[in-house]
């Protein structure tokens, strides 16, 4: 059985004024698993974000956050911008949209590493601390320590306008 021409076209508007009056009942919503935890102060230290980053394996999404001498070094990728560095590596757990089908966003906070480089005349000396769950508190992790700083200092800026 085939629907006339004229009233495909009713149908199809039908399902059309349907489709949109299904209310959003997240509009205006703040991603609160995502938040930071207050004691990390993040929002004062001025981070600008250098680089963006998906874990499939760990379902993981991470941002990379550094201060202005982190950004020209991660840009221009030489020793000679290696001075005062501040990365600061935001870690979370992947969860579905619920607004917008296969789309991931930002889940519950997993962790920040920071790595802080600082000059001492000819020498420039690296140090790396780790902050993990909402209730953590810094923590040094010597076994992972050298690569984890290795792997930070690998990333390369994001071309961004």
């Amino acid at each position: 059985m085939q629907l006339k021409p004229q009233y495909s076209v009713f149908v199809l508007l039908l399902l059309v004024a349907i489709g949109c009056k299904q209310p959003n009942n997240h509009a205006g919503e703040l991603n609160d698993a995502a938040g930071l935890p207050q004691a990390l102060k993040f929002d004062q230290l001025g981070f600008k974000v250098i680089t963006s980053m998906i874990n499939k394996k760990n379902a993981t999404m991470s941002t990379l956050y550094g201060n202005p001498g982190a950004l020209d070094y991660a840009k221009a990728k030489t020793d000679s911008n290696a001075k005062d560095m501040i990365f600061a590596l935001v870690i979370w757990k992947q969860q579905d949209d619920e607004r917008w089908f296969g789309a991931k966003i930002p889940g519950q906070f997993q962790s920040v590493e920071m790595v802080t480089s600082k000059t001492n005349g000819p020498e420039i000396q690296t140090s790396y601390k780790i902050y993990k769950g909402k209730e953590g508190k810094w923590q040094n992790d010597p076994l992972t320590e050298k690569a984890r700083i290795k792997y930070i200092l690998a990333q390369k800026a994001s071309v961004m306008p």
